[in-house]
């Protein structure tokens, strides 16, 4: 059997995690000894245990660039060198670096990472930019292959010559046929309710910057203001949760602005919406937007490449990044043409289920983890 090294960073239920835990599911057992390395406690590791694989904690590894990354980097290569992997699969820009360079001395044979986004980003010092752009192409000389869960992220690392194209290929994100299941079955199940009071716009999502919580917060305020049929259920948690609940607060919206945290049952709030908003600065294939198509809604995203590589106006609704009037709207049109938002679900689940295979995805991380690599691939 091989041994197979998934390397995470946070031991959050994030899409970044539950990629691993989706790609792992379906890997045929026999054949691969799984281990999976990240910060300690949390959700992830919970899931990790409960299904068999091999955890190891890594002490050092911090979110932010700190001198603790050169202990981390340590941590990493004695790990390497103990356990003697045959497979190391990187994930995220911290662990994708400092993971790979210590893979690469330790000679494993086959060092794989995935790019769940990059580290630059629209909104940066053009300093800031060319830094993190620079770790990037290092990071790159050190593996044989990148994938990209989207394409537009793909094409800019080429653009911009991070990478050789022989290094970099596409793998769409995907669920796993369990959760798929469920989602299918709620949007079998969905009817148009021409009669029905009111009209449910959801998000499963981080209060974060990425996430542009708080324009979404205050466009559903103004929303609710034109539309008395609107309502809204935000899932999560983050650092600008308590804003936002504040901001609901002071427009007297709070029965109709719900905010309850974090649930990891998100099934049963994907059943109770009519449509989900996604209105983020920046992703890479959001798990959660793949989920709601799936269960047949319209999506609201932001205009930005990699939701427009899963949104198109037959399943949702595109808007520019600050462009607030439009969003606002958008969100009330929806709740004044309901039956235009049912039929763009039911194109959302069709358009999903064309795109996001989870029986193509695993077999693309097959191929690549069975194929191996030359010794050429790396280091230049």
């Amino acid at each position: 059997m091989k041994k197979l090294l998934h390397l995470q960073l946070l031991p959050l239920l994030t899409g970044v995690q539950n990629f691993s835990l989706h790609l792992l599911e379906g890997l045929p057992q026999d054949e691969f000894e799984i281990w999976v390395a990240s910060q300690p406690g949390g959700e992830f590791v919970d899931a990790i245990r409960s299904r068999g694989y091999k955890y190891i904690p890594l002490r050092f590894l911090k979110h932010p660039i700190s001198p603790w990354d050169l202990l981390a980097f340590c941590e990493l290569l004695w790990l390497m060198k103990r356990h003697r992997f045959d497979i190391v699969h990187t994930n995220s820009s911290k662990p994708g670096l400092l993971g790979r360079l210590a893979a690469w001395l330790c000679k494993v044979p086959l060092i794989l990472h995935t790019a769940h986004g990059t580290s630059f980003q629209a909104g940066q010092s053009f300093w800031a930019q060319r830094f993190y752009m620079m770790m990037e192409r290092l990071g790159n000389r050190f593996c044989h292959k990148v994938v990209f869960v989207n394409n537009s992220d793909r094409e800019n690392c080429l653009r911009l010559r991070l990478l050789p194209e022989s290094r970099a290929l596409t793998v769409y994100n995907a669920l796993p046929p369990l959760l798929a299941s469920r989602l299918k079955a709620i949007a079998e199940k969905r009817t148009f309710e021409p009669d029905k009071p009111d009209f449910v716009i959801g998000s499963t999502l981080r209060f974060s910057r990425q996430k542009n919580v708080v324009n979404i917060v205050a466009a559903a305020c103004r929303a609710c203001a034109l539309s008395p049929k609107l309502r809204f259920i935000l899932l999560g948690e983050g650092e600008y949760l308590e804003l936002c609940r504040q901001i609901v607060h002071s427009h007297g919206l709070n029965e109709r602005i719900l905010l309850p945290g974090w649930d990891p049952e998100v099934v049963k709030w994907l059943a109770r919406f009519d449509a989900f908003i996604l209105y983020s600065r920046w992703e890479a294939q959001p798990f959660s937007i793949i989920e709601a198509m799936q269960s047949g809604l319209a999506i609201v995203g932001s205009d930005i490449p990699s939701i427009r590589e899963l949104v198109d106006g037959q399943s949702g609704y595109l808007i520019k990044l600050d462009d607030h009037k439009n969003l606002v709207q958008c969100l009330a049109g929806m709740a004044a043409d309901p039956r235009g938002a049912f039929i763009k679900g039911q194109r959302a689940k069709q358009r999903i289920e064309g795109l996001c295979d989870h029986a193509r995805m695993v077999e693309s991380y097959l191929n690549i983890y069975r194929q191996g690599a030359t010794p050429a691939e790396v280091g230049s």
